[in-house]
């Protein structure tokens, strides 16, 4: 009989130190290694490094100025063709203009005070010719000029192509719209006429002859 005492009071102790075990553990704490991190919490209070725009050499110059053509290195075959004294004795100075945006070149040969009017004419058709062959070994959509034609770089740009000596005479002064026909001619295109054509058409017997 007392151990059955014994028993049911042992029982009574352990249910009661089972009840303030389990009531004593929260069931509201957060499990180690679940808890959820607040973003607001990760950023540093660092100050931010990003340099300005304008300080930043590592992007790229959006503003880069593209142009149609190598005008600088057209300037450095020009110097180096017209300049050349022992091929044009004449010469003073060859110089050129270009505007992209209202498609305009402007040919200025300077030479000597004592040049000829022809002497001019030839200067003139010379620069304009190798001038567009310059330009045209940049491109493949333009033709060299030859005997009979300027070239198709004056297609598509407008033309003021000037000869002046020294003094400031001026010995050529012509303009030509993009596309219009140069009438530039040198003395050999001139000195060349038509063909003299045989004719080949019956003769007229002189009437004196026929009445008898």
């Amino acid at each position: 009989m007392k151990l059955l005492k014994r028993m049911a009071v042992l029982s009574l102790v352990v249910l009661a130190l089972g009840g303030c075990t389990k009531s004593s553990i929260s069931t509201d704490a957060p499990v180690s290694g679940s808890e959820e991190v607040d973003p607001a919490k990760m950023e540093t209070d660092d100050d931010d490094e990003t340099l300005p725009r304008d300080q930043n050499f590592l992007v790229e110059d959006e503003t880069v100025e593209t142009t149609m053509y190598d005008w600088e290195q057209a300037q450095s075959e020009c110097d180096g063709l017209f300049n050349d004294t022992s091929a044009f004795p004449q010469s003073v100075k060859m110089e050129f203009t270009y505007d992209e945006s209202a498609l305009n070149i402007g040919l200025t040969w300077t030479v000597k005070n004592d040049t000829t009017n022809d002497d001019a004419m030839e200067y003139a058709v010379t620069m304009v010719k190798q001038f567009n062959d310059i330009i045209a070994a940049q491109s493949m959509d333009l033709e060299n000029s030859s005997a009979d034609s300027f070239g198709t770089l004056w297609n598509q740009f407008s033309l003021d192509v000037k000869v002046v000596t020294e003094g400031g005479k001026a010995l050529v002064d012509k303009s030509y719209k993009a596309g219009e026909k140069i009438d530039l001619k040198s003395n050999e295109t001139a000195a060349e006429g038509p063909e003299d054509v045989a004719d080949d058409s019956p003769k007229k017997l002189d009437e004196t002859k026929a009445s008898k």
